[in-house]
């Protein structure tokens, strides 16, 4: 995964050019909370933009959950529709394959989230699974893999002295 994420990399940067004002892919990390089985998570993703104004975007992902004693993971692929380029509101639905708790299944996903900055977002999800709909809240945040690290805002930017 590793060597075709850096090979996805070298693509996006020898296009980026091209690309102009187009959207470009984001890899991020995010950490949440499922409130239904009391337990923390971690996982990433990646979002791939669709169309030109990159409204809608597909967002494959993948998360950890720290049960006791348990490994538990989830593998989704999801599709997101934005209101506002870059920012604001979004919702959208999937699908993925859970390995939960030793129940192991594909599963519905429901999700309504908000980019607080270019690269920072709250996202709550809706998860049904073993006929149960799990609640989560996720915070995550992402990095372009077509701009320039220091070219794209962030919320940060705001507290750094001297910008």
């Amino acid at each position: 995964m590793f060597c075709g994420v850096l090979l996805l990399m070298t693509e996006v940067d020898a296009q980026r050019r091209s690309w102009g004002s187009r959207p470009s892919p984001e890899i991020g990390v995010r950490g949440g909370r499922d409130y239904d089985l009391d337990i923390w998570s971690a996982g990433g993703q990646f979002r791939l933009p669709l169309g030109r104004r990159g409204r809608l975007q597909l967002v494959p992902s993948g998360d950890v959950f720290f049960a006791e004693g348990e490994a538990d993971w989830q593998a989704n692929a999801d599709v997101l529709y934005g209101t506002e380029r870059g920012g604001g509101l979004y919702f959208g639905g999937g699908i993925g394959y859970s390995n939960r708790t030793g129940v192991q299944e594909r599963v519905v996903n429901r999700i309504v989230g908000l980019r607080l900055s270019e690269r920072l977002y709250l996202e709550n999800r809706w998860t049904n699974i073993d006929g149960k709909s799990l609640f989560r809240v996720v915070v995550g945040y992402n990095l372009s893999l077509g701009k320039r690290r220091d070219s794209a805002a962030d919320i940060f930017d705001a507290l750094a002295p001297g910008r």
